[in-house]
């Protein structure tokens, strides 16, 4: 109804509606109103066209590891295909959503079809892939950062150290650790790196699926917990809806919360001691050329240099991509003088974690481009913006839609949810009003939590899950048995400490 109403009245005072009264004029009221209703009729089938879009792409997306259909491919090509669809009716659109910068726009010249082409593409559609660019040249930054890390060496010690009778220890210092690391990279990337550790030290797979399972949660509450350790809590840093302080102290005790449930839950399905391989192969241990001292150079100037891009950031008011790229710089530099005597392109090549993630980040990246496109038409279409409406109409309850979400990103993909999610409702600037939407608000905060948990539930719904479930091959009935269930139970209590705490 908000989007019939707001179509009859742009039209009624745009050019549109201008044209429309002049070739009704001859023939009264009547023929007036069915073309506006005509209009009106045009922009729904169009709008439901994009929704119907959107959601067969993230069905099929879902079920890639059924149809062995590549996601990023699929975003991709959804992306393209539904800005061809807004294109179709692109007047309108922005005479709805946009009507005053669409007027300055014009600057007093005649609309035409070339001039709202121009404007989409200069001003509503550039907005996107910036937004999306940011988080890309954040991503590349920060894997490339950990590639350095771990083609010197760095994390081979962890081999050793975390090679351990106690069962239940190794799952809380393996868990802890996987935290501690997907706060400052992506969770895809941190997956890849402790899943490969834990191949190296665990020889049995029945062990192996339950600490897979403990670094799926770890890493996504790792990621939500931190604006630098997932794409979306990274995109929300970048859209400037939460600042990094208030971020961190929101959501650390909820997610330390649900992560000591959930560890507390998994570790009664272990007894006795961990099955570790009898001897190492032939990249484990410590095979780098580097020194002691060198490693721990390197590990202080990546991880200390990604701690430091928020206050980077807060300094200097640039983009936070800007940091992640200064501190792969000076990584880069550093790692240069160590290796004067060699070539550093042969450490790229000794060790196989760089050619899996290379791949593996491209996908990523080219992923989130495709979605980035995909929530970006569906919001210009004012789909998102409707049904936010009709959710504060009939519930008004951050912690409704935290649980929609959270469920919603259990089957589908967590990261479109979420982004559908930050559009629906818009940044509400400070007023004497309290409210969920302002900066720091606890919608926000909820938002991210709930998709983690959400994603974390089951294994197919995000990159990272898909990684665990592909190296391990755990069966579903396994997954519903053991796993679900315990992430369920640490995500309500994550929920009442969020609730408690806010």
């Amino acid at each position: 109804m908000y989007c019939k109403v707001g179509l009859v009245f742009v039209c009624d005072s745009g050019s549109v509606g201008r044209a429309l009264a002049s070739q009704a004029e001859g023939r009264g009221f009547e023929s007036r109103l069915s073309l506006l209703s005509f209009l009106y009729y045009v922009m729904l089938i169009t709008t439901l066209f994009i929704v119907a879009l959107l959601v067969f792409a993230l069905l099929v997306m879902s079920t890639e590891k059924i149809n062995h259909l590549n996601r990023a491919a699929v975003a991709m090509c959804c992306g393209v295909v539904v800005w061809v669809v807004y294109m179709l009716n692109a007047g309108n659109y922005i005479r709805l959503v946009h009507p005053e910068e669409y007027s300055f726009f014009l600057s007093g010249t005649t609309s035409s079809t070339d001039s709202v082409k121009f404007f989409v593409a200069e001003n509503i559609m550039v907005r996107y892939v910036e937004e999306a660019c940011s988080v890309i040249l954040f991503l590349i930054a920060t894997n490339t950062i950990v590639e350095v890390l771990h083609n010197n060496g760095v994390f081979d010690s962890l081999v050793n150290w975390l090679r351990m009778r106690s069962s239940r220890r190794f799952l809380w210092i393996l868990s802890l650790l996987t935290f501690a690391i997907s706060a400052n990279v992506d969770n895809l990337t941190t997956v890849v790196l402790m899943m490969g550790i834990v191949a190296q030290i665990v020889s049995s797979h029945s062990q192996r699926i339950v600490y897979g399972s403990v670094i799926l949660v770890s890493a996504m509450l790792g990621g939500c917990f931190s604006v630098i350790g997932d794409m979306t809590s990274l995109m929300l840093w970048v859209r400037g809806y939460v600042t990094p302080t208030n971020y961190y102290a929101g959501l650390f005790l909820p997610a330390v919360s649900s992560l000591c449930v959930f560890n507390l839950l998994m570790s009664r399905r272990l007894q006795g001691r961990v099955e570790v391989v009898s001897r190492f192969n032939k990249y484990s241990g410590d095979d780098s050329y580097l020194a002691w001292w060198q490693k721990i150079l390197l590990l202080i100037v990546g991880i200390g240099g990604l701690w430091f891009i928020p206050t980077f950031h807060f300094i200097t008011k640039l983009p936070p991509f800007l940091g992640a790229l200064c501190v792969l710089a000076l990584m880069w530099i550093i790692e240069g003088l160590c290796n004067l005597e060699r070539n550093g392109n042969v450490l790229f090549v000794q060790r196989h974690y760089f050619r899996n993630t290379e791949l593996i980040g491209i996908r990523m990246i080219l992923y989130f481009l495709g979605i980035s496109l995909c929530i970006g038409a569906l919001t210009e279409c004012g789909a998102l913006g409707w049904i936010g409406g009709q959710l504060e109409d009939s519930f008004h309850n951050i912690y409704i839609y935290g649980a929609i979400t959270g469920l919603i990103s259990s089957l589908l993909d967590n990261v479109p949810v979420m982004m559908t999610g930050m559009n629906m409702f818009p940044l509400v600037s400070y007023t004497e009003v309290p409210s969920d939407f302002v900066v720091d608000g606890a919608y926000w905060q909820l938002l991210s939590y709930s998709c983690a948990m959400g994603g974390s539930l089951f294994f197919i719904s995000t990159l990272a899950g898909q990684a665990v479930l592909q190296v391990e091959n755990m069966k579903f009935r396994w997954m519903l048995k053991h796993y679900s269930w315990r992430v369920l139970c640490a995500w309500i209590v994550g929920m009442v400490v969020f609730w408690l705490t806010h």
